[in-house]
């Protein structure tokens, strides 16, 4: 017990320094980061937070020893000899049997118990409360348009919808039950379409299951007061990862028109909330840098490495601080599996038809092999199941060729910079399997084929060789893939603008003088960059007067005291 709860103490100070560290640095990762990977960047200091234990060295920074039979613990710092420090008191004989430790137990645990009791009563008074107050929605065009838009975002589930009185803004609860709670308030289809796609956003990525770690983490440390400005920093990073994603490839106008849902949702001040709920408006504080993130349409970097620097950090708390007990160690057997643990093991079920060239998985199962030495990647990025090994110990990078026909033609050995951009686009993939989004290149697509309540926007262009494919990924103009197709109106605005690196021809629309829609022209690369210019310029200019705009409107429903 003295040395796990030496463990914990340590596991709260490292990723407590570790979290101020990640926040201070948000504001530079914001410039170049997907707002996704920095929100789940953060699940590695959950993590690891709710499990403290980690990889150790035994040459640590700062070492703390706990013998057994002793009432305090003995420190040593770098190399020099430990000091131990003795009490200044001698224990009462009513308390002998009483160490300290027991007591820090007894105080910890009871803690726990009353963070988790206090949220458990919240949330349930909550639930009861917006069950009486609550309605189903009967309105045909809301349910049909929820409906559609599970079909978009590819969820089958059942989810209900109602509205609540006692609630302030949009929201969903309910773990296997789920259910979106809409505030009584005359929401126009435009609006709602929005509402709906982001808690169902919320809904697909499990938010509300990372929102119970992140309680979890907090019940645990509930002693450190950092732990729960990072509980807050990790719910406006939530809200700010899902705008992302509601408005990801589309337009400034529709930007800002979901800047002016948000914005409206602030006329229904919330009444009641509980941690257990994703909540649809965050705050007047962190209103602005919101808007502002949704109408932030630079180009940014997926994030692998920040995800994986992250990871490193929380892994390597261990090797600067180490706990432990002087008279006892882990079993040779245990260590073997942590050890392994860090690894992928190898399934003879997918490797052993890779044997005629030269695989083969080692005698205990824990290795791939290659002619005898060790690999550590392999990668068949065509085999129907997924073949992807990773073993840091290993010493050879390989990759299997295929030809066209996908037959199996030989295994080569692949370079360092070859292998990884594999573990990148694997680690990158995992993420969020279910997401096809994130296949498509980052550039595929600048604006989206439907309009807010999900009309087709190219249809209009149908009379003149435009064909937009059944899965909305490419536009086709008389058997060519589009790359760019602007069509700029004579107030600077844009009705369309596509971009598809994959594409082979460029593309805008001739209009008349009074905006009516003449003929389609083929234009060169030099006009299609200053389109990209133009755009570039709009943009911009929509977010002129939005700072002004956000201030009043916010000011106005929450005035000073």
């Amino acid at each position: 017990m003295p040395g796990f709860m030496i463990t914990l103490l340590i596991c709260s100070i490292t990723m407590s320094a570790l979290a101020l560290l990640y926040m201070a640095l948000t504001p530079f990762l914001a410039k170049r980061y997907s707002e996704k990977v920095r929100y789940y960047s953060w699940l590695f200091i959950v993590i690891g937070l709710i499990i403290p234990f980690r990889p150790q060295l035994s040459d640590s920074i700062i070492k703390v020893n706990v013998p057994i039979n002793a009432a305090v613990p003995n420190i040593q710092i770098g190399d020099r000899a430990p000091i131990t420090v003795y009490a200044g008191n001698v224990i009462p004989s009513t308390l002998h049997n009483i160490s300290w430790w027991q007591i820090t137990a007894a105080v910890w645990i009871a803690g726990i118990i009353i963070f988790l009791v206090y949220h458990a009563v919240k949330h349930y008074r909550f639930l009861k409360l917006a069950a009486r107050w609550s309605e189903n929605i009967t309105d045909e065009q809301t349910l049909m348009l929820l409906q559609t838009l599970k079909c978009q975002i590819g969820l089958s589930q059942n989810i209900g919808l109602q509205t609540c009185d006692s609630i302030g803004s949009p929201m969903m609860i309910g773990f296997v039950n789920p259910c979106i709670l809409l505030p009584s308030a005359n929401f126009t289809l435009d609006e709602l379409f929005f509402i709906l796609k982001h808690e169902l956003i919320h809904y697909k990525r499990k938010d509300l299951w990372y929102k119970s770690l992140v309680m979890i983490a907090t019940a645990i440390h509930w002693f450190n007061p950092i732990v729960y400005f990072m509980a807050r920093a990790i719910d406006v990073q939530c809200e700010l990862s899902c705008d992302e994603e509601v408005v990801r490839n589309t337009d400034a106008n529709i930007r800002q028109f979901y800047s002016e849902t948000i914005i409206g949702v602030i006329r229904y001040q919330s009444k009641l909330k509980t941690a257990l709920s994703t909540n649809f408006y965050g705050g007047k504080k962190g209103m602005k840098k919101r808007i502002f993130s949704i109408m932030d349409t630079r180009k940014k970097k997926a994030g692998v490495a920040v995800l994986c620097g992250v990871l490193m950090f929380t892994l390597g708390t261990g090797f600067a601080f180490t706990a432990k007990m002087e008279t006892q160690s882990l079993p040779e057997s245990i260590k073997e599996d942590i050890m392994v643990s860090s690894k992928f093991l190898p399934d003879p079920a997918i490797y052993t038809k890779y044997s005629p060239y030269g695989i083969t998985i080692s005698s205990d199962g824990k290795m791939l092999q290659y002619n005898g030495q060790r690999v550590r990647l392999f990668v068949d990025e065509h085999s129907e199941v997924e073949a992807f090994f990773l073993d840091e110990a290993g010493e050879l990078d390989l990759a299997v060729n295929r030809n066209e026909a996908g037959i199996i033609t030989g295994i080569e050995s692949i370079s360092d910079v070859k292998a990884q951009q594999y573990c990148a686009d694997f680690f990158a993939n995992d993420l969020n399997p279910t997401d096809t989004s994130e296949a498509i290149p980052q550039d595929f697509a600048v604006d989206v084929a439907t309009d807010i309540v999900g009309q087709n926007k190219y249809e209009q262009y149908s009379a003149y060789g435009i064909i937009l494919s059944a899965d909305g990924k490419v536009l086709n103009y008389d058997g060519q893939r589009v790359k760019l197709f602007a069509d700029m109106l004579s107030d600077g605005s844009f009705e369309v603008y596509w971009f598809d690196e994959a594409g082979t021809v460029n593309l805008s629309v001739v209009r008349s003088a009074s905006d009516q829609i003449t003929a389609i022209e083929s234009i060169t690369e030099k006009q299609a960059e200053e389109y990209r210019s133009a755009l570039d310029i709009y943009e911009q200019n929509a977010l002129i007067g939005l700072d002004d705009k956000v201030s009043e409107k916010v000011n106005n429903q929450f005035p000073e005291n």
